[in-house]
């Protein structure tokens, strides 16, 4: 029976200024995250200096480097609440790769920066050009403080830049919902080469007072009447559990019923100011084969005006069998009615078909049917960890039959963290030693990837096992967070000697088992067997079993320690009483090679 300790766990928002206590679990804020845009076949009109009015880009289809250039600023298709569009832009603290402007705690100053490509108004009538926006403070991510500011400026026939709308942060900043901003272009910016950008001053010390920015649309308009904007969109990916998982491997997938399969679902937002009937439809499939779950479903009742909706699928009843690594796609369109956009000026009608408005009704996600479980749908905009030097924290998963672990992937979302020392850790029960645990270091990885360690000896586990890491270090280590499922109650770590349960955190931890139904190795091949080290951290009396032609343990400033040791039968018993807490290394001489183990005393 397994025995957990629950402790109340902290939130900190990485305050300027805070201190942590160790021993802690603790969330972090946004991490970055990078979409880009596919080129499209009509994208040679836009290869010249000169972007077309109108413009618009609500990212749906992710960063368009032709129409901007992005200093800093990252995508997220989750940070944002209540997004008009799918997709959006966030300004914070850190750079594009996640990294602080200033490791000066109490920095502040000009941070992430976004700038349009040139724009020739000579042609335009003045006064009839408008730029609509929608803001938002904070959204998931850290609310602003008063003295932070959303900047936007434009550039005038001088090359100067002219500040036109700026907002500061604080308390009373709406966090849930996004607000639009319409704004005059005046006569002086009516030039061949105008421009506009928007900028953010923050704390520049990490991932802090983010602002939301979404569907930007540059447009003739009457004087002094806002654009209408006859568009619906979808705001969110598809979301889609088997049982409490975002992925499972494809050989699982005949182990769940149709009762684990939950509904897709997913929201739509009519941003005109009328009401309009629409239809969804919604595909699931792989590359060879899609089967409808809804076609041309009407809602009922009709969207009003400014509405925004969440709907579902049709129950899934079942999947045919893969006997491949395969992924389904789950596919989400509107029929809304939608076309290219198009303005009314003195009554006369202009349809523009470089915007389609119909971008922004379809949204494709993916569910990984490969040889991992996960409970994190791939989205990891936040980031979690502990402080603790020897602290483990560990994932909980449940499989319906025997398996044999082949690896473990984590999403270590710090790039100044490679290179640190963990072991990787496999527990068949939290009660009991760990059933594998081997030294590696966090690796360099690029664009969030996850990084893959291979468990290079036979582990086979049953019905609940758990997998994570300990760490060498009172920093935090940071581990990617996924908010789209909430599995926290999954998590558990150790910081004091005892597990406990994660009850405050919410989210999934992109840890990840892959699994195989056969072992990896042959029965008789076991790489590791030959040396068993236990336990690990260890207080006083660390055992070893191995075939020893002679053992040699060292501090960590490589100086050779001769602490007290015993011959067993098995090998023999070191004692390390007396001797000073932290981390040793321990080489083993065996009949096949030397043997090298990192030990941690406590």
């Amino acid at each position: 029976m397994r025995k957990t300790l629950y402790i109340p766990l902290l939130f900190i928002g990485l305050l300027c200024g805070s201190e942590v206590a160790f021993g802690q679990f603790v969330e972090f804020k946004a991490i970055p995250q990078q979409k880009f845009k596919a080129a499209l076949a009509n994208q040679h009109s836009r290869i010249s200096n000169t972007a077309l009015i109108p413009f618009w880009d609500d990212f749906s289809q992710g960063l368009d480097t032709l129409a901007w250039d992005f200093d800093g600023v990252i995508y997220s298709e989750t940070i944002g609440n209540n997004l008009p569009s799918f997709g959006a832009l966030v300004f914070d603290g850190v750079d594009a790769s996640g990294r602080p402007y200033s490791r000066e705690v109490r920095d502040q100053g000009f941070a992430d920066l976004l700038t349009s490509q040139e724009f020739d108004l000579t042609p335009l009538d003045v006064n009839t050009l408008t730029l609509t926006f929608f803001w938002q403070a904070g959204g998931k991510a850290e609310l602003p403080d008063e003295n932070d500011r959303l900047v936007l400026q434009f550039l005038d026939a001088d090359s100067l830049w002219t500040t036109v709308w700026s907002v500061n942060g604080g308390i009373e900043r709406d966090s849930e919902n996004f607000t639009r901003e319409t704004i005059s272009v005046e006569a002086e910016y009516f030039h061949e080469n105008f421009k506009f950008r928007f900028y953010n001053e923050a704390r520049l010390s990490g991932p802090f007072d983010a602002w939301i920015v979404n569907y930007i649309l540059l447009t003739p308009t009457p004087i002094g009447a806002p654009p209408s904007i006859s568009d619906r969109a979808l705001t969110q990916p598809n979301q889609f559990l088997i049982g409490n998982y975002g992925a499972i491997p494809y050989f699982l997938l005949d182990s769940f019923s149709a009762e684990n399969f939950s509904p897709i679902s997913n929201e739509f937002f009519n941003l005109e100011n009328r009401f309009r009937a629409m239809e969804y439809s919604v595909f699931v499939g792989d590359a060879e084969n899609t089967i409808p779950i809804n076609q041309n479903t009407p809602f009922n009742p009709v969207p009003n005006a400014s509405e925004r909706r969440a709907f579902i699928s049709n129950d899934l009843s079942s999947f045919e069998k893969f006997e491949s690594e395969t992924e389904l796609i789950l596919e989400t369109y509107l029929t809304t009615g939608d076309r290219e956009f198009f303005t009314i000026l003195e009554r006369d009608t202009t349809f523009y078909s470089n915007i389609d408005l119909r971008a922004n009704d379809t949204v494709r996600s993916t569910f990984p049917l490969r040889d991992y479980l996960a409970y994190d749908t791939g989205n990891p905009d936040y980031a979690a960890g502990i402080n603790q030097r020897s602290g483990e924290l560990v994932v909980r998963y449940e499989i319906p039959q025997s398996l044999y672990i082949q690896g473990i992937s984590i999403n270590f979302t710090d790039p100044s963290q490679a290179d640190q020392p963990i072991d990787i850790l496999i527990y068949q029960d939290l009660d009991e030693p760990a059933v594998y645990r081997e030294e590696v270091l966090v690796p360099r990885s690029e664009n969030g990837s996850l990084a893959y360690f291979p468990i290079d000896t036979t582990i086979q586990v049953t019905e609940e096992f758990y997998i994570g890491f300990a760490q060498f270090t009172n920093e935090f280590i940071h581990v990617g967070l996924d908010k789209n499922n909430d599995q926290g109650e999954e998590i558990f770590y150790n910081v004091r000697g005892a597990w406990a349960q994660n009850e405050e955190v919410r989210g999934a931890l992109m840890i990840r088992p892959h699994l195989s139904l056969t072992s990896p190795f042959g029965d008789a091949e076991l790489p590791d067997s030959e040396l068993r080290i236990y336990p690990n951290p260890v207080s006083t009396i660390l055992t070893v079993e191995a075939d020893i032609l002679y053992s040699q343990l060292f501090d960590s400033f490589g100086r050779e320690i001769l602490p007290a040791k015993e011959v067993t039968t098995k090998g023999e018993i070191i004692n390390f009483t007396g001797q000073k807490s932290g981390v040793y290394v321990l080489h083993v001489m065996t009949p096949s090679g030397l043997k090298t183990k990192r030990i941690l005393v406590k």
